[in-house]
């Protein structure tokens, strides 16, 4: 009997004799597909607006930049002239202590407020997560803030002599400015929020275990809330450095840097260099701000562990 010949110039038996593809083997294709679909778009905007402005950044920090005419190559002068610039070290000193009193003042109070939150009758939680967490505008309550502040006519003040203390200059005080800056932070803090969701997915046979044993409340903190918190204060510490030593918009509305340089953060500086055109300068000193966040959250995620059962 002749053998049965199909378009294509292949024979009957040698379709059926062909391996036929599985359906895991399909389906691990299929998934292969699926994450480089996630992975492309992820990476390319990583690429045009993470890493090629740091590269590009990084170039210009060696040119003489300018909005019109020709760029020349100028090497290390830009690095040199802003290394020895004594306001950037002042801007330094004042981003560094800002930073240190922020994570110092803002940073623990919302993990035991939201501990001690936990700890509560549900319907006092929910009331307390209400005015505790009350979502309010960045710029809005940073202008509401600045009239309370006013040494005349603001609410502070009032408090201030209502209690009998002496009056403050509050953001005209150069001693003190930075803890009033810092201040609202510790009554208003919404990140708290984001430690509530990771104390209500512990297990609570974990608490109960611990009841047995006879561990007592601030036993049950120190070991089975604090650790499963771990992971997420690793996070939300990495974000409170960054963004503290990036600090611009709340003391420039705030306090304008002042009096004098008081509140000038680096970024500030840096925003003052670039309205004088001074591009290449100014983009220095975003590039000895990077390497200092870089170094400082390398050297805190290579000793911090994030494991809870570490």
């Amino acid at each position: 009997m002749a053998e049965r010949t199909i378009p294509g110039g292949q024979t009957e038996e040698a379709i059926q004799a062909a391996p036929v593809e599985s359906a895991p083997l399909r389906l691990s294709r299929r998934s292969r597909i699926e994450k480089w679909m996630f992975i492309i778009p992820a990476a390319l905007f990583q690429l045009v607006w993470g890493w090629f402005p740091l590269v590009f950044a990084f170039a210009l920090s060696f040119t003489d930049a300018r909005v019109r005419g020709p760029i020349s190559f100028i090497g290390l002068q830009s690095y040199t002239r802003m290394w020895g610039d004594p306001l950037l070290g002042e801007a330094f000193r004042v981003t560094f202590i800002y930073a240190a009193m922020s994570i110092v003042l803002t940073f623990v109070i919302p993990i035991l407020v939201a501990v001690l939150l936990m700890e509560m009758p549900p319907r006092v939680m929910r009331w307390m997560m209400l005015l505790w967490f009350l979502p309010l505008s960045g710029i809005a309550s940073t202008i509401l803030w600045k009239y309370m502040y006013n040494p005349e006519y603001g609410l502070m003040q009032g408090i201030v002599r209502l209690l009998g203390l002496p009056e403050q200059r509050f953001l005209n005080d150069p001693n003190l400015v930075l803890f009033w800056l810092i201040f609202p932070g510790i009554l208003l803090f919404g990140p708290g929020l984001i430690y509530m969701a990771a104390l209500q997915g512990i297990p609570s046979s974990y608490y109960e275990a611990a009841e047995v044993e006879g561990a007592g409340f601030w036993r049950k903190i120190w070991t089975i809330s604090l650790p499963r918190l771990r992971p997420v204060i690793s996070m939300m510490l990495t974000f409170a450095i960054i963004g503290s030593l990036q600090e611009f918009y709340w003391p420039q509305i705030m306090s304008g840097g002042g009096p004098g340089s008081a509140s000038r953060t680096v970024v500030m500086y840096l925003y003052n260099l670039w309205g004088n055109l001074r591009f290449g300068d100014s983009t220095t000193v975003a590039i000895f701000l990077f390497a200092i966040i870089m170094v400082i959250t390398v050297i805190y995620r290579t000793f911090y562990k994030e494991d809870p059962d570490a």
